[in-house]
């Protein structure tokens, strides 16, 4: 049996354990009652921490002691964890919106203590890591050394296999970390992202355009357009496919920066016009207004007179 194989399998047990413990509290039951002549307090703390398996016998056992058919409970289990999959996605997408007081009320409903899946446990941790820096009440290099332990870096750059959520909270270390760092942890994201099966999807769409994003600007950054362009192609496809376009704005204009430094004029004219119909079509005026001065700035053009020609030029292609 696999390590990998092995960790998979310790989760799943702490999951169910802690689901379990989520219905013991809710009913009103003592943990002394709950586990009385099926198993030791002891060793039932240590199926909740994740320290052993939990048998099927147990299980079966302690679901009767609250009233639930075995069959139902697991039935349950998995619908309990899509549903907290979605809320605790949703407190994350707060987070990194600055939707702060929104984030803060929402964080009042979700008790750590109760969350099932571990990855979600993940994520809830990294969210308020993220909610913390962002309204300054943690420094960068305390959000940093947080979100380090959480998923045990450097440690994890070893790992065969690795959780989206975990790709996630290790691009945020692009922004948080020095140069060596980060050099180390861009290549193994591009490890990751090539070889998909090595990575144990979390469920939410928003989670791979953003390590895209954070890549590509990363390799902006590094003045390495060739990978600016390779993230913002491999996103644009993506969000083709599964009909979301969280931040393709970015990818568009990314993408149109990287080709005109390459000097790839046509490709950043067509990388500019996508980009202009992607705000269209949200029609957001704060995004539009924001977009509209950085490619002004960026590009030394009136954005609305380059559109008008492009068409045209566009229309004339056509006709000819």
């Amino acid at each position: 049996m696999s390590h990998s194989y092995k960790k998979v399998k310790k989760m799943k047990s702490r999951e169910l354990c802690t689901y379990l413990e989520r219905l013991r509290s809710a009913r009103g039951i003592s943990q002394d009652k709950f586990t009385f002549d099926i198993v030791s307090l002891r060793q039932y703390r240590r199926y909740l921490n994740g320290e052993s398996d939990i048998p099927f016998q147990i299980i079966h056992q302690l679901s009767e002691r609250i009233g639930i058919k075995t069959n139902n409970l697991l039935r349950e289990f998995e619908i309990a964890k899509v549903e907290e999959t979605n809320t605790i996605n949703d407190l994350y997408n707060l987070a990194v919106n600055m939707a702060h007081r929104e984030f803060r009320a929402k964080l009042k409903e979700i008790p750590l203590e109760h969350i099932i899946d571990q990855t979600n446990k993940l994520l809830y941790q990294h969210s308020v890591i993220i909610h913390e820096y962002l309204t300054s009440t943690i420094s960068k290099e305390y959000a940093a050394l947080q979100n380090i332990k959480l998923i045990d870096y450097p440690k994890i750059l070893d790992q065969l296999i690795i959780t989206s959520v975990e790709m996630l909270i290790l691009s945020s270390l692009l922004d948080l970390l020095d140069d060596n760092d980060r050099i180390r942890i861009a290549d193994k994201l591009k490890s990751y992202l090539i070889d998909s099966s090595v990575v144990i999807s979390g469920g939410n769409d928003r989670i791979y355009p953003l390590i895209l994003f954070r890549l590509a600007k990363y390799s902006g950054m590094m003045s390495d357009d060739r990978s600016v362009i390779q993230y913002c192609d491999l996103a644009i496809k993506r969000s083709r496919v599964t009909k979301s376009y969280f931040l393709t704005d970015y990818f568009y204009y990314y993408s149109a920066l990287a080709n005109r430094n390459l000097g790839h004029q046509a490709k950043s004219d067509d990388m500019l016009f996508h980009c202009y119909n992607i705000l269209q079509f949200e029609s957001n005026q704060n995004k539009i207004r924001k977009f509209t001065e950085l490619i002004e700035k960026d590009f030394s053009i009136d954005f609305s007179s380059f559109i008008c020609h492009y068409i045209t030029s566009l229309r004339s292609a056509t006709h000819t």
